[in-house]
């Protein structure tokens, strides 16, 4: 029987980090434009999009309060 090993995680990690710090600036932007598009498009095409749309917004509603809450206690 044949085994199959896949390297420790954090050495994949670790050289996705190498191969990103190598990118130019605006190489970096693209990558992570892209990594956002990716993940908007599965958030989006997900069965449970609903569910996830609720959570995201309550999360940006407590965000709000919070700092309106900040800067009625300490903006002026």
């Amino acid at each position: 029987m044949m085994e199959i090993r896949f390297p420790p995680e954090g050495d994949q990690i670790y050289k996705d980090a190498e191969v990103y710090r190598r990118l130019a600036p605006t190489d970096r932007l693209v990558a992570l434009a892209d990594l956002i598009a990716s993940g908007t498009t599965l958030l989006n095409q997900s069965p449970n999009r609903e569910e996830g749309s609720r959570l995201r917004q309550a999360e940006e509603a407590e965000w709000r309060r919070i700092q309106k809450e900040l800067f009625a206690r300490h903006g002026r």
